[in-house]
C-alpha cells in the first residue's frame, strides 16, 4: 500500500478536505488546499549563509481606505454566518459584501478565473455525501463541471481560462480508482481522464504558460512530483527522494517549483526548477519536527513566497520571504491569534489571511512586508479561506 497518509484526512481537508473545526483552524478547504528528472536530488540551503533571521513586522496599524480602494479584484470566502458553508464576495475596502452560494449543502471556493468573471467551487452533500465541481459565475447560476463523485479536489483553470484541472475519484462512469487528475472544458465539455493508477494522484497545478501539469503521485509507493502534458500521456518524475512531497506550486514565470517535503524529518518549504535539478530549503531555520512550514504561495511577480509558520506553542504565522536574499517577514496576529491561508492580491502588493481566535475566523488583509493588518470581515463564526478574484477585464484600466 503507498504512502497516501498526507492524502487520506477526512472529507473536507481544503480541496484535500477535512471535517469542520480542525478543517478550518488548519485552512482546511477540498479546493484549495494541499494533502499533505528521475536522480536523487539533494538538499541543498537555498537561502545565503548571510540571510537574516525573521525580522517581526511594524506593530499593527491599519491601511487607509484610500490604499484599499486602490487594490485591484475581490476576495471570494467561505462563510458558516448562516450555518452552512457558503461562498461570499468582499472588495478590499470592506465594502460590496455579498452572498454568491445559497443551498442546503456546503459550497467550497476555489480560484477565480482569469477574466475574473467567475470561479471554481466545489459543492458537497453532508459529511460524506457526494461532491462535484461547479463553475460559478459572479453573476448568475453555477453550471457543474463533470460528474457528481465520492472526491472532487483542487481545481484550478489554464492561464486562458478555457480549461480546467482537478481531482478525482472519477464518479461512478469511471475505472475504480482513489484518485486521478481530470481535465475539462470551462464550459463543461471535453472531460478526460489524464493519469490512471491506483496509487493515487492528486493536487494538480498548470504551468503559467499551459504547457504542463505538475502533480503529486503515489506510483512508486512514495509521494512524489511528476511533470505531464496538458493533454496526459507519460508523466516525467520531478523528485525521488524515500521521503513524501507535495503542494507544488510553480513561480509566475514556470521556471521555479516550489513544495513542501519531510525529506530530511520536518515538514519544509523547497525550491528546485521545473526543469529539474536540485531542491534547496527556502528556509534557514532548524529541523524540529514539530515546526511546521506549509502552503507556500508565490508573488504574482515570483520575488517573494509566502508561506504558514506553525511552531507549537506560539501560534501559528505568515512567513513572508524575499527569494533574492533569503530575508523573512513574520507576520502574526494580534492578541495570541493564528494566521494562516495567505494568498496574493493580484497586483503582489497585498495579502488576505485568515485569523482565528477560538471559534471566530475572519479575513483580514494586509501589505506585503507585513503591515497595514486589517479586518475586513466581521460576522460571527468561520469566516475563512480567501481567494482572490481578478478585477473583470472589461473594468481594467
Amino acid at each position: 500500500m503507498p504512502p497516501l497518509r498526507r492524502f487520506l484526512t477526512p472529507l473536507l481537508v481544503a480541496l484535500a478536505a477535512s471535517s469542520c473545526t480542525k478543517e478550518r483552524a488548519e485552512g482546511g478547504n477540498p479546493a484549495t488546499s494541499s494533502p499533505a528528472g528521475s536522480s536523487a536530488i539533494a538538499a541543498q540551503p537555498s537561502a545565503p549563509p548571510s540571510a537574516a533571521p525573521p525580522t517581526a513586522a511594524p506593530p499593527p496599524k491599519e491601511m487607509p481606505l484610500e490604499e484599499r480602494r486602490e487594490i485591484p479584484g475581490q476576495i471570494s470566502f467561505i462563510s458558516e454566518r448562516d450555518k452552512n458553508r457558503e461562498v461570499y464576495l468582499i472588495k478590499p475596502d470592506g465594502t460590496g459584501e455579498r452572498r454568491l452560494t445559497e443551498n442546503a449543502v456546503a459550497d467550497y471556493n476555489g480560484p477565480g478565473s482569469p477574466d475574473g468573471a467567475s470561479l471554481l467551487l466545489i459543492r458537497v452533500e453532508g459529511e460524506e455525501g457526494p461532491q462535484q465541481l461547479f463553475l460559478q459565475p459572479l453573476e448568475g447560476a453555477a453550471k457543474p463541471l463533470g460528474p457528481s463523485s465520492g472526491r472532487v479536489r483542487f481545481p484550478s483553470f489554464s492561464p486562458d481560462g478555457r480549461w480546467v484541472v482537478f481531482e478525482s475519484d472519477g464518479g461512478k462512469g469511471e475505472t475504480a480508482s482513489y484518485s486521478d487528475i481530470y481535465r475539462v472544458g470551462a464550459d463543461g465539455s471535453g472531460l478526460k481522464r489524464l493519469t490512471n493508477n491506483p496509487e493515487g494522484n492528486f493536487d494538480p497545478v498548470i504551468s503559467p504558460k499551459g504547457d504542463a501539469i505538475v502533480l503529486v503521485s503515489s506510483r512508486d509507493r512514495v509521494a512524489e512530483l511528476y511533470r505531464i502534458r496538458p493533454d496526459g500521456g507519460e508523466p516525467v518524475r520531478l523528485t525521488e527522494t524515500p521521503r513524501d512531497e507535495w503542494s507544488p506550486r510553480l513561480s509566475p514565470n514556470g521556471e521555479q517549483l516550489a513544495f513542501v517535503s519531510d525529506r530530511e524529518g520536518a515538514d519544509r518549504v523547497y525550491l528546485m526548477p521545473l526543469s529539474g535539478g536540485p531542491a534547496g530549503r527556502v528556509s534557514h531555520r532548524g529541523l524540529a519536527p514539530r515546526v511546521v512550514e506549509d502552503r507556500p504561495t508565490f508573488s504574482p511577480s515570483g520575488k517573494n513566497l509566502a508561506y504558514v509558520l506553525r511552531s507549537p506553542p506560539a501560534p501559528s504565522r505568515v512567513i513572508v520571504v524575499d527569494l533574492a536574499n533569503g530575508n523573512e517577514v513574520e507576520v502574526t496576529a494580534p492578541e495570541g491569534g493564528q494566521m494562516s491561508e495567505p494568498t496574493w492580491s493580484p497586483d503582489g502588493r497585498h495579502l488576505a489571511v485568515t485569523v482565528t481566535r477560538g471559534q471566530d475566523q475572519q479575513i483580514h488583509l494586509l501589505r506585503a512586508d507585513g503591515s497595514g493588518l486589517t479586518r475586513l470581515t466581521t460576522a460571527p463564526g468561520g469566516n475563512w479561506n480567501p481567494q482572490w478574484v481578478p478585477a473583470p477585464r472589461k473594468a481594467r484600466k
